[in-house]
């Protein structure tokens, strides 16, 4: 499969974009190696504008160099799990602060909220975990944008498709994909009472046990024997 780019984008653009999204999307598992030849000529482009994508995911935190400048998809160490999900907790838990100090605003985004939760059950129903995933991303989004901070929101934006990345794979244990769907909808009647505490005492849990079930299967994933 080629990919042609417009004459006004960069040809980094035509490879970083789709490339991003098939690592966020589970398409391209965590460890798994990514070879400049063999995308080169998937995406029929040269080296250059791969190496140009591949350093920018680099950056993003969905790409690492290994030694002898192997590069593969980031598998994240306990350390990185710890760091993204203290992120959103910060960012989350001041959402849900401002949207039960307005009952208004909050009544509005609940409205829609539910919609995600009715998205998530109908994919739980289907056993879609792709479309799991996406309900999940828009239920979690919503929140963040109650804070109508367009900076902060940008800047949660560039952590996002790590957390995506993240989130795909506790999708992965269907106990937790239907315990935490669960959660979403207990957390929108919170936040539709006004119940401050009740909301981030059950964020509190749901972000945690997330991260846990996370950091369990990462620690696994390293203590399975390797391939040579």
């Amino acid at each position: 499969m080629s990919f042609s780019a417009s004459s006004f984008n960069p040809l980094w653009l035509s490879v970083v974009e789709p490339l991003r999204r098939r690592i966020v999307e589970g398409e391209i598992l965590p460890g798994q190696p990514l070879s400049e030849n063999l995308l080169a000529a998937e995406f029929g482009v040269s080296r250059t504008p791969v190496r140009e994508a591949l350093r920018i995911l680099m950056e993003e935190g969905l790409v690492e160099m290994l030694p002898g400048r192997k590069l593969r998809v980031v598998v994240p160490k306990p350390a990185d799990i710890h760091e993204v999900y203290d992120i959103r907790w910060i960012i989350e838990s001041e959402a849900i602060r401002r949207l039960t100090a307005r009952p208004e605003r909050a009544a509005r985004v609940c409205r829609q909220l539910d919609v995600h939760c009715k998205n998530g059950d109908d994919a739980l129903r289907r056993q879609d975990r792709k479309g799991l995933a996406l309900a999940n991303e828009h239920f979690h989004e919503e929140i963040v944008l109650a804070l109508d901070n367009r900076r902060l929101h940008a800047q949660f934006r560039t952590i996002y498709n790590i957390i995506s990345l993240y989130r795909h794979q506790t999708l992965q244990s269907e106990s937790w994909a239907a315990k935490g769907h669960d959660d979403h909808a207990r957390l929108v009647g919170l936040i539709r009472q006004g119940d401050t505490e009740g909301a981030l005492a059950l964020l509190r849990s749901h972000l945690e046990l997330a991260e846990n079930v996370l950091a369990r299967r990462f620690a696994a994933r390293d203590q399975a024997p390797h391939e040579a």
